[in-house]
């Protein structure tokens, strides 16, 4: 995970690598959601944007507005979130993500700012490989409230993401995280068993059981590390 966040800078630097736009997103060209007024919302003001996103990002109490890199505005439904945090662009000015929680639900959302846009939700944040053609994320929760539910992969296209991987069947495991990439071909994660568990909540003394997710018969299969490699690993 802290590999995703080293590839994003501070917001502020990150504004000066992005291109200058004709104009900023409009939230009241997006239409109005289905179920607006529904739910378990409790947020009666806009969700957070940072001033040095306006340029980018724009908010009101049901969306957020966001500048896709043909000038159009891409509309994502913010109506059932309660509160986003995280908010950040790349350095290249391509990708825009940030936290959110709803009620009883969180996620990731990650907005590919290439052509027209296109919004994904990794519920938690991704890890890019090392060239960046990559990106992946492991979502597997045991509460279930998680937006993706399942260890996925996407290849990053010169405009837009199109999703290789989505891996539910995993062994029942807590705290599943992604520890990095080996090459564009092999991720390592790590997890422990639910016995394992601390009383104390600090799973940082727990010893972790390894694994690796790697193509296999076109699809991706997570193995634990025992059964096989990363290439140069």
């Amino acid at each position: 995970m802290w590999g995703y966040f080293r590839a994003l800078t501070l917001i502020g630097a990150a504004m000066v690598a992005a291109p200058a736009l004709a104009k900023a997103p409009d939230p009241a060209a997006c239409p109005r959601p289905v179920a607006a007024d529904g739910g378990e919302r409790q947020r009666t003001r806009p969700l957070p944007v940072p001033a040095a996103l306006a340029g980018v990002l724009r908010a009101s109490v049901l969306h957020y507005a966001v500048t896709a890199r043909d000038g159009s505005t891409l509309c994502i439904d913010t109506s059932w979130m309660e509160s986003a945090d995280k908010i950040a662009l790349s350095a290249d000015g391509r990708f825009l993500s940030f936290d959110w929680l709803g009620y009883e639900s969180f996620g990731h959302k990650l907005v590919d700012r290439s052509g027209k846009g296109q919004v994904v939700d990794t519920g938690v944040p991704p890890v890019f490989s090392p060239s960046r053609m990559r990106l992946a994320a492991a979502d597997l929760s045991e509460s279930g409230y998680g937006a993706l539910g399942a260890f996925a992969v996407w290849q990053v296209m010169p405009t837009g993401l199109r999703q290789i991987a989505n891996v539910t069947q995993v062994p029942d495991m807590l705290d599943w995280r992604i520890d990095g990439w080996a090459g564009d071909t092999c991720v390592k994660l790590s997890a422990f068993p639910f016995d394992k568990a601390p009383a104390d909540g600090d799973y940082a003394k727990v010893p972790r059981t390894r694994f690796i997710a790697r193509p296999v018969r076109g699809t991706w299969r997570i193995d634990p590390a025992a059964r096989g490699r990363c290439p140069g690993a």
